[in-house]
């Protein structure tokens, strides 16, 4: 972060500083602050920031508060820390003459966006969103980490109801926007497909004619959202119709895929280090962003082949007793669940195939129908079937077949799945579930 004086961040914020200083870096977790922290006092769940404000001012910190709480030399007192926080974030960004790359979808979003990370570092020095902080909190904290050295920023924007991805590209306005996907997710909160295409599109509608969308072109409702877009559009997907277009594809015995990338009369072999047929997807999106910023397409499709995989996001382990576990216990949506079952289908396999597949959350109208589909998915792609939690029994419909647990705890307390060396087993559920336990029994060689 470049340093900013507490005057500054005041002027930034519309907030009155008290006493002198300079920031050197923005935190929310009080215990993560040092001497030069500014530390944003958020109300959480159960306990409210302002608590600690004392012991990051201790500790050599600053603090952002609301008015009539401290008054102490160090802090800068505003209306609402949050909206102090974005507001600060906006104008920092405003100071930066770098391009903005902001990648938003469904399913794939972090994934892509390391991928597009991957790529561009091949050129530049990028800084971009670690994990997945791509929320109203976690979008400013990215944008308030740029230094003086960095020459792009990629930023994650995520969404749980309309109009926030449009507030996020208030902060942080964009100039490449990628758009992976439109699926069922949160319809619970979003009400139907329409709304979450709405809701996807308000990253399009924050850029103007000097943008570039680079879009999903074989999903017909990113391929919609170019119709009342200003500016260029970059299509990608296997579609010959696309701009971007990846063929042949071919996976390795964990499931990493090799394929072929050709734009216009280009072409380079992708050799991919993460497993996953939908990684095609996403690593197309990242070297088509790579080529509008003049990335060499050898060198990006080289850099790919480094990136690791994140974790419980399709890793790929191997038990003691030789059972290769797919981990994608992160979470789950019907695009991400049959993504993983045709990896699962695909990978090289000596014994049985097992799927070990738990709830979709957030689905709303259409839980029953999904975990239908996911379970008809499942039977085609795996010999064995494991199915838990509140629609365990409604895919086990879909699949005409398998076993059906309530929960975790009564899977796991089971022993009538025996796994065997050269078994494959893919593991997936919505984060909710805690699938990573069953993982991590499955890689004890079954043992508690």
């Amino acid at each position: 972060m470049r340093p900013l004086t507490l005057q500054q961040i005041a002027a930034y914020t519309g907030g009155k500083a008290i006493g002198e200083g300079v920031v050197t870096n923005v935190q929310i977790d009080s215990r993560e602050t040092v001497e030069g922290s500014l530390f944003v006092a958020l109300p959480g769940t159960k306990v409210d920031g302002h608590q600690f404000v004392p012991d990051v001012l201790a500790k050599g910190g600053f603090a952002l508060v609301k008015e009539e709480t401290y008054a102490e030399p160090g802090v800068v007192q505003v209306s609402d820390p949050l909206l102090a926080l974005q507001e600060l974030a906006k104008e920092y960004l405003a100071d930066f003459p770098v391009p903005v790359v902001a990648i938003t979808g469904s399913n794939g979003k972090t994934s892509t966006k390391d991928m597009i990370t991957q790529v561009l570092r091949t050129k530049y020095s990028v800084h971009a969103t670690v994990g997945n902080y791509n929320n109203e909190i976690g979008v400013p904290l990215t944008v308030l980490g740029l230094d003086e050295h960095h020459e792009l920023l990629v930023v994650e924007m995520g969404m749980r109801g309309l109009g926030e991805i449009r507030r996020l590209t208030e902060i942080c306005p964009p100039d490449f926007g990628v758009i992976t996907n439109i699926g069922p997710v949160h319809l619970e909160l979003l009400g139907g497909m329409g709304n979450i295409a709405q809701a996807k599109g308000e990253l399009l509608e924050g850029m103007d004619e000097t943008g570039v969308a680079i879009l999903n072109g074989d999903d017909p409702s990113v391929r919609g959202q170019a119709r009342s877009f200003a500016g260029r559009v970059v299509y990608y997907g296997l579609d010959v119709a696309n701009d971007v277009v990846g063929r042949g594809i071919s996976l390795d015995v964990e499931g990493r895929p090799t394929f072929l990338l050709r734009y216009g009369q280009k072409e380079v072999q992708v050799r991919l280090g993460v497993p996953g047929v939908h990684n095609v997807w996403n690593a197309s999106a990242a070297l088509a962003v790579g080529l509008q910023l003049d990335v060499d397409m050898a060198k990006g499709a080289e850099a790919l082949t480094e990136l690791a995989s994140s974790a419980m996001r399709l890793e790929v382990q191997r038990s003691p007793k030789g059972v290769i576990v797919v981990n994608d216990s992160y979470n789950a949506s019907p695009a991400s669940m049959e993504g993983a079952l045709d990896t699962l289908g695909h990978m090289y396999c000596s014994g049985r195939r097992v799927a070990i597949l738990g709830d979709m959350l957030e689905l709303g109208d259409v839980a029953e129908e999904a975990h239908v589909e996911v379970g008809r998915h499942a039977a085609l792609c795996a010999k064995d079937l494991v199915f838990i939690g509140a629609f365990a029994s409604t895919m086990r419909e879909g699949a005409g077949r398998g076993d059906v647990y309530s929960s975790v705890d009564e899977f796991l307390s089971s022993d009538e799945l025996q796994l065997e060396s050269g078994d494959l087993v893919l593991v997936k559920a919505s984060r909710g579930l805690h699938f990573e336990r069953i993982v991590e029994k499955l890689m004890k060689g079954g043992e508690e």
